[in-house]
C-alpha cells in the first residue's frame, strides 16, 4: 500500500484498517451461522478507535478493573463515550482485589457495589470476571460475594435499563482513533471535575453531532478539523454555549476562530502565573486574592470579547540562573492581562485548566469552572448540597414515565503503594436535590424501599440518609 514503516502515525492507521476489516469479514461469517449470537471483540479499552467498527458489534463490554492499569477514573470516561456508539453496553470489573490473574484474592464487598453499582448508574449491564484455576473448580467463595452484590443489582436493575442519560452538556476530546487505551489527561481531569459538580455529560469526538447540547466543552489538547470549526460557529448561532480552554482550535498559523472574540499573542513563558479573585468568575474564592495556576498557559488579547478574569506574572520563571525558594517565584504585583475572555456564548480560558486539575486538582479551579458554568447555564438539571465525592447520574424511562436519579457514595482511598481501596459505604445525613428536568415530576419515591418523599414545588427533594447508593425514582 505504499506506507513508510517510519512513519508511526500511518503505521497505526493500517493497523487499525487491517483490525476493522477482520472485525467485519468475522462477524459475516457469524451470521452466516447464527443471526442472533452476541458478538464483542474483546479490548481493554472502548474509545474512538472502536467508532468504525461499531457496526461488527451488538453489544460493548467495558473493561475497567479500578485495581488494574485502568484506575477508577477510566469507567465513566470510556461508558461516556461508549454510550455514544448507538449499542447496549456492559461495564466489566473483576472479583480481584488487583486484577487478571490475582488468584485467591477477593475484592471488597463495598467496592464491587460501587463498581456495579456505577455501571448500574449508567443504564449498563455488569459482568464481573473470574479466572478458573487448572483443577477447573470455582471458588465458592468468589461467587458468595458475587451473589450478594449482584442481588442488590437485580432489586434495583429495572430503574436503569432500559433507560436513556438525561444530558446537558458534551464534553468533546482528543483521544486518537488510531491509538487504544489512550485517554487525554486533560479529559480524564475534566470529566472528574464535572462530575464532582454534578454536570450531566456526554463525551463525543468531533464528528459527532452537538446540537442536542445546551453546553459543549472544549479541553485544550482538542484541536480538531476546519469542518468541526464551521460546526462549532453555527451552534453559537443558534444560541448553543461553549466553554474552551488553552490551545483548543488554535491553528498552526496561530490564530484563534474570529467568533472566539480574542488574539493569540505567545506561549507564556513567565509562568506559573496567578489569576487574581475578581468578578463573577471568582465568587467563592477570596476576593483580590492571587490563586496559581501551575501549569503554561498562553497570552492573548481581547479583541471583540470582554476579559472577565485577569492574571498576573511571577517575578520571573524560576529556570536557569534565576531562582527563588522550593518551587517557583511569586506575583511581582505588576500589570494584569486576561486570564479569560466572554465573547457572547462563549468563555475561552488560556490555562490547560483541565490538565492542571488532572495533575493536582486545586479547588479554586473548579470554582471558576463552576461558575463559567452558572454563568453560561444558569439552570443545571441537577445541583445537591452533599460531598463532592456523590456523584449523580440522571436516567430516563419513558416508557415507564419516570426519572430515576443515582447517587453513589463510596469513597476510594489510597491507602496503599499501588492501588485505591474501598472497604465500606459512606454515609450523608440530609441530603437536598434541586432539578430543573425537562419534564414536569409530580411525585418523589426512593427505591426499593417505595419510601415516599415530600416533593417541594416540583423540584427539590430531601433525602434522609444516602447509604451508598439510592435510586430515587420521580414520576
Amino acid at each position: 500500500m505504499g506506507i513508510d514503516a517510519a512513519l508511526e502515525e500511518a503505521v497505526r492507521a493500517f493497523a487499525k484498517s487491517v483490525i476493522d476489516r477482520f472485525k467485519s469479514n468475522l462477524t459475516q461469517a457469524i451470521r452466516e451461522h447464527s443471526k442472533h449470537c452476541t458478538i464483542f471483540y474483546n479490548a481493554g479499552h472502548v474509545g474512538p478507535c472502536t467508532m468504525d467498527s461499531a457496526g461488527a458489534y451488538t453489544h460493548f463490554e467495558l473493561e475497567s478493573l479500578p485495581s488494574g492499569f485502568w484506575g477508577y477514573q477510566h469507567f465513566p470516561v470510556t461508558a461516556r463515550y461508549a454510550r455514544k456508539l448507538g449499542k447496549d453496553c456492559m461495564g466489566m470489573t473483576g472479583k480481584f482485589h488487583t486484577e487478571w490473574g490475582d488468584f485467591h484474592s477477593l475484592k471488597n464487598q463495598a467496592a464491587l457495589e460501587f463498581e456495579v453499582f456505577r455501571m448500574l448508574s449508567f443504564g449498563f449491564a455488569s459482568s464481573i470476571g473470574d479466572q478458573m484455576e487448572p483443577r477447573g473448580i470455582l471458588n465458592p467463595a468468589t461467587y458468595k460475594l458475587i451473589k450478594s452484590v449482584y442481588g442488590l443489582f437485580e432489586e434495583r436493575e429495572s430503574w436503569a435499563r432500559p433507560s436513556v442519560p438525561v444530558i446537558e452538556a458534551a464534553l468533546f476530546t482528543s483521544e486518537s482513533p488510531h491509538l487504544e487505551n489512550k485517554m487525554p489527561e486533560d479529559v480524564l481531569g475534566a470529566a472528574q471535575l464535572l462530575e464532582e459538580l454534578a454536570i450531566q455529560f456526554d463525551i463525543l469526538d468531533e464528528t459527532m453531532d452537538m446540537s442536542p447540547y445546551k453546553l459543549v466543552i472544549l479541553p485544550e489538547s482538542f484541536c480538531p478539523s476546519p469542518v468541526f470549526e464551521r460546526a462549532l460557529e453555527k451552534y453559537l448561532a443558534k444560541g448553543g454555549a461553549v466553554i474552551a480552554f488553552g490551545k483548543a482550535l488554535l491553528k498552526n498559523s496561530k490564530t484563534f476562530p474570529s467568533f472566539f472574540g480574542i488574539e493569540y499573542v505567545s506561549e507564556n513563558e513567565c509562568y506559573p502565573d496567578f489569576i487574581i479573585a475578581q468578578g463573577n468568575l471568582a465568587s467563592g474564592l477570596e476576593t483580590g486574592n492571587e490563586y496559581v495556576i501551575y501549569r503554561q498557559g498562553l497570552r492573548i488579547k481581547a479583541k471583540n470579547g470582554k476579559a472577565i478574569l485577569r492574571a498576573r506574572s511571577p517575578y520571573f520563571p524560576r529556570k536557569g540562573n534565576r531562582f527563588c525558594s522550593h518551587r517557583y517565584t511569586p506575583s511581582a504585583k505588576g500589570k494584569s492581562y486576561p486570564a479569560a475572555v466572554r465573547n457572547g456564548n462563549l468563555c475561552y480560558f488560556c490555562h490547560p485548566i483541565f490538565s492542571q486539575y488532572r495533575e493536582n486538582a486545586p479547588w479554586w479551579c473548579k470554582t471558576i469552572i463552576s461558575n463559567a458554568i452558572d454563568m453560561l447555564l444558569p439552570q443545571r438539571l441537577v445541583r445537591h448540597n452533599g460531598p463532592s465525592t456523590m456523584t449523580v447520574s440522571l436516567l430516563e424511562q419513558k416508557e415507564k414515565q419516570r426519572y430515576a436519579v443515582h447517587l453513589l457514595l463510596y469513597i476510594p482511598v489510597r491507602k496503599s503503594a499501588t492501588i485505591d481501596i474501598i472497604e465500606e459505604r459512606t454515609t450523608a445525613l440530609n441530603i437536598t436535590l434541586e432539578l430543573n428536568l425537562p419534564r414536569p415530576v409530580r411525585k418523589a419515591v426512593l427505591v426499593p424501599e417505595n419510601r415516599e418523599l415530600p416533593l417541594i414545588d416540583g423540584r427539590s427533594v430531601n433525602i434522609p440518609m444516602v447509604d451508598g447508593y439510592v435510586i430515587l425514582e420521580l414520576s
